[in-house]
């Protein structure tokens, strides 16, 4: 059975950051669906002792070890040969794959010399054709050992494809079993205190628990082999989650809160505006990242002085007496918001997102949300001392809490 894994990333684009490796993490997700769990990353240049040394410290603690890219036609893309070396097992052009390739290659000068460099195969591979590309995807046992070694070309598409076309059905006979992952988010609690919401969940090893932060969100992700006693064990882990941490806890699945929200808005054609100070129109900029945005968002405003804020409608009593970082003035904010565009739900944000700034009661790093809608207006104030880009992101979040409260949305989507 196959249970631990390692992924090597060839390229010198890789190793030099030219290139972000999201091959390896997507490989990593896609294993652990299998209930493999990938126990090393590493990347490495187009040299075939690399390759070669990589490969062979792998095989020595991992059941299957993932080499992507270094498959292409030139001759600085060494993948093959360095693992035909490592292995000591001989590469044969292989006249399926040699058939494939000439059908969907160009007639450029070199295209012979091309297609037949990409048809070589280890001898003795299973091989899985690309119809995303060209070099083709392939696996084979390491020796007589119960290892194996399974190559994948670096474009993202041709490496997804062939993962889950051949590599899924090639897995599944020889996988554990495979794994079910939850995963419970929470925006309105930091992870320190979820995670001790959760000690008794986190300390043992059954089921595999972990926690993922970011501003302003915290992650629970919860592993359970896909048997009778791992769907006891979700079952029961779901419940500790869902009563044990005193905040909303989301179950989001494929979606997030902005997708979520903005087809809810469309689907009662109803519409979104926003004044921002802090934010200075992150907020925006994260619903109108969503498709459909344009039917449910109606705009807003960068409202970064007081001056500007009354320009859009905040009374200036209300910043006079309680001043532009506070309660009354994130609900003004929102109220005069959505007035102002004529949206059904207006959201604000204000506060001091740092270094500098802040008052004694307000230090930097303190900021308010405000949200009105038809069932009325509410604000929270956050505190966190993080840098000035994570207090922005993290009033994002809790201004769609916010949302959520007042549309009464929710939590299980």
């Amino acid at each position: 059975m196959i249970e631990t894994a390692q992924i090597i990333a060839v390229g010198d684009e890789v190793l030099w950051g030219e290139t972000v490796n999201t091959n390896a993490a997507w490989m990593a997700q896609f294993l652990m669906r299998f209930g493999i769990r990938p126990e090393f990353q590493c990347v490495v240049p187009d040299q075939e002792s690399a390759i070669g040394e990589a490969l062979i410290r792998a095989l020595r603690v991992a059941d299957l070890v993932v080499i992507i890219g270094g498959l292409g036609p030139t001759a600085d893309d060494r993948t093959l040969d360095a693992v035909s070396q490592a292995l000591g097992v001989a590469l044969d052009v292989h006249p399926q794959v040699l058939e494939h390739i000439s059908g969907r290659h160009s007639r450029q000068v070199g295209w012979e010399a091309s297609i037949h460099r990409q048809s070589r195969v280890l001898r003795g591979a299973e091989v899985w054709l690309n119809f995303r590309g060209q070099a083709p995807g392939q696996v084979m046992a390491a020796g007589t050992s119960d290892r194996w070694v399974a190559l994948l070309p670096g474009p993202p598409s041709e490496m997804k494809g062939l993962a889950e076309a051949g590599m899924a059905e090639w897995l599944s006979p020889r996988a554990r079993s495979r794994i079910h992952r939850d995963t419970y988010s929470i925006f309105d609690l930091g992870e320190s205190a979820v995670a001790a919401h959760l000690a008794p969940l986190l300390q043992g090893q059954h089921p595999q628990t972990g926690i993922y932060a970011q501003p302003g969100r915290v992650d629970v992700r919860i592993e359970t082999p896909d048997t009778p006693e791992g769907r006891i064990q979700r079952e029961r882990s779901r419940a500790w989650v869902l009563t044990h941490v005193p905040v909303p806890v989301y179950v989001l699945g494929d979606t997030s809160r902005e997708a979520y929200l903005i087809q809810w808005l469309q689907d009662r054609q109803m519409t979104v505006a926003a004044m921002e100070s802090l934010t200075g129109g992150l907020l925006l900029s994260t619903l109108i990242a969503n498709p459909g945005a344009s039917a449910s968002v109606l705009g807003g405003a960068v409202a970064y002085t007081d001056p500007v804020k009354r320009m859009f409608g905040v009374p200036s009593e209300v910043l006079e007496t309680h001043g532009a970082v506070s309660a009354p003035c994130a609900e003004a904010m929102a109220e005069a918001a959505r007035h102002y565009f004529g949206a059904d739900v207006g959201i604000a944000t204000t506060g001091f997102a740092g270094p500098d700034g802040g008052t004694a009661s307000d230090p930097a790093g303190t900021f308010y949300v405000g949200c009105a809608g038809p069932g009325g207006t509410v604000s929270h104030r956050r505190y966190t001392p993080l840098d000035r880009q994570a207090v922005r992101q993290m009033a994002v979040q809790t201004a769609m809490s916010a949302v959520w409260e007042v549309l009464k949305l929710p939590i299980l989507l």
